[in-house]
């Protein structure tokens, strides 16, 4: 039934569905049906702000910011985006035989309708949301973002919910998974049509809640235009995606639009560690709306708190606290940072009326979030974990969390395609003289500009630091890769009882099996988890039989 779904998805699109390199032009946006057997929406009903110009009205069978992909009856959204402005592009839509055109600015349409909105990227996205018939109004939206921690955040709530025998769907950067689905999708979410599309799902399926995790990507582009959450999440607030955004101060007025997401009797819920979040729970305070806030915390005053009992590289035990209740919570997962997202998915539970014992049983079933910080267990005798952070500030979390815990070495692994996307979070143009977004390829090989970069900054915490490519061992066997498992294969050998190894990069898929020479090329979790799965070999039993 999903793939049913995604092939219906793809066809609605005009056959655009096909996978896209990177640096190719977004595909296009084109959403067709809605409400009333497919009859379209009128434009006044879902834009209050708009204005029609040689028209009273505007009823559309579709919508799309290509020309060249609309269709009779469907309306033309001219946007002004990195690719170019599409006011330039109306007449192209003319010649299709659109039925209107949304624009922000008066320009000639030769007697075609037209309508003019404050801002036609928000509107896009609200018309995709209105015609798949508004699924997030039949369901409890939870919206989570922050620069770190969302996803943990969104998962570990979705353990709770459905701990309590709600039914719960999720949407996140890891996949999106329905309630009777077995395994998370891929899906691009920062595409309004495709959040839209699967929401729709979640609410045919029976769903009652949906859990979703919301970039500053999705922000940017109003992907939840028209949605009412219910609840809204705030984990943190640091500075990151500065290749997207361009500065902190923009970065931030993006994740601000977030509070505009929330329903007027909604329910904020946010870290009282971080200030900058504490600015946006004063302006949720000062709309003076029907709404409530919890907050959650460790070192500030807080509605949800709490004190660790225990603590090593090997998991944790940390005592929650709220309205004067407390129990303890024992995780696989070390690092503070998992007791402050777990505060979060508590205190959203607790907005449930969810009884605290239930949700400490559904943080504790998690133990950890797959995809994030996960262990590397073989039988060796010093810790291991595999991560894929999403940001410079996610992963100084982790790093300094196992830092505190680590009383040997701190030795980092990383792929070359990971530490390039994490300096590059951090960097814009200018910054030490280079642009990270106009790098090439032999640059990036020739220099080792981006691995020195990242060693110099992970060494904060770090002992060692060793970046390598995320393809080994495949039937080529270049030079290259070869004295790259070579140097692995001296780091891995050097570690002990006290020492710690972070591995960073793709997580997914790892084999229980050591090394296939005729697969594809490795990542490197793979090749890690091969290594050691080879140097501790599980020893059989045996029972010595006593003498008579």
């Amino acid at each position: 039934m999903r793939d049913d779904m995604l092939r219906n998805h793809d066809h609605d699109h005009n056959g655009e569905g096909e996978g896209q390199g990177e640096g190719d032009r977004p595909r296009p946006r084109r959403t067709r049906g809605g409400k009333a057997g497919g009859r379209g929406i009128l434009l006044s009903k879902v834009l209050p702000d708009a204005t029609f110009f040689a028209c009273d009205d505007i009823i559309a069978a579709g919508c799309s910011d290509d020309p060249d992909a609309c269709r009779p009856g469907d309306v033309f959204v001219a946007r002004l985006t990195a690719e170019g402005d599409g006011h330039d592009d109306v007449e192209r839509a003319l010649a299709r035989g659109v039925a209107g055109v949304v624009a922000e600015r008066i320009i000639p349409t030769f007697g075609t309708p037209l309508c003019i909105v404050p801002e036609s990227s928000w509107a896009l996205a609200r018309m995709t949301h209105a015609f798949v018939g508004d699924p997030a109004q039949k369901m409890k939206v939870i919206a989570i973002t922050g620069t770190s921690g969302k996803t943990t955040t969104a998962w570990l709530t979705a353990s709770v919910l459905a701990e309590a025998g709600l039914r719960v769907g999720v949407l996140s950067d890891l996949g999106c998974l329905a309630a009777t689905d077995a395994e998370p999708v891929a899906a691009d979410l920062s595409r309004p049509e495709v959040l839209a599309d699967w929401l729709r799902w979640l609410r045919e399926d029976g769903c009652t809640h949906a859990v979703v995790e919301v970039s500053s990507s999705m922000l940017a582009s109003h992907c939840l235009a028209g949605v009412s959450c219910d609840t809204v999440a705030v984990t943190n607030l640091g500075s990151a995606h500065l290749d997207m955004h361009g500065t902190p101060a923009a970065y931030h007025a993006v994740k601000s639009r977030i509070l505009d997401c929330l329903g007027p009797a909604g329910c904020l819920v946010a870290s009282a560690d971080d200030d900058r979040v504490c600015q946006l729970i004063e302006r949720r305070v000062a709309m003076a709306v029907q709404g409530g806030v919890i907050t959650a915390g460790l070192t500030a005053p807080a509605d949800v708190s709490a004190t660790p009992v225990e603590r090593s590289l090997f998991g944790q035990t940390f005592l929650v606290q709220a309205g004067g209740h407390a129990m303890p919570v024992a995780v696989s997962t070390p690092v503070v940072s998992f007791v402050r997202d777990s505060l979060l998915a508590v205190a959203i539970g607790l907005r449930y009326r969810v009884p605290l014992e239930r949700i400490v049983r559904g943080i504790e079933s998690s133990g950890s979030v797959s995809g994030r910080l996960e262990r590397i267990d073989r039988g060796q005798e010093h810790a291991a974990f595999v991560d894929h952070p999403t940001s410079g500030h996610a992963l100084a979390a982790t790093l300094a969390g196992l830092r505190r815990l680590t009383r040997g070495r701190l030795v980092v692994l990383a792929e070359t395609a990971c530490a390039e996307r994490l300096v590059a979070d951090t960097c814009r143009t200018g910054w030490t003289g280079r642009n990270v977004a106009g790098w090439h390829d032999d640059e990036r090989q020739s220099t080792g500009w981006v691995a020195a970069t990242f060693n110099r900054r992970t060494m904060r915490w770090a002992d060692d630091c060793l970046v390598v490519s995320g393809g080994l061992m495949d039937e080529v066997g270049k030079a290259a890769d070869v004295m790259a498992y070579a140097r692995i294969d001296r780091l891995l050998s050097s570690l002990g009882e006290q020492d710690c190894l972070l591995v960073l990069g793709d997580v997914g898929g790892r084999s229980h099996n050591p090394i296939d020479p005729d697969g594809d090329p490795l990542p490197l979790a793979e090749v890690v988890d091969g290594w050691l799965q080879l140097a501790h070999v599980p020893q059989p039993f045996a029972s010595e039989r006593r003498a008579a």
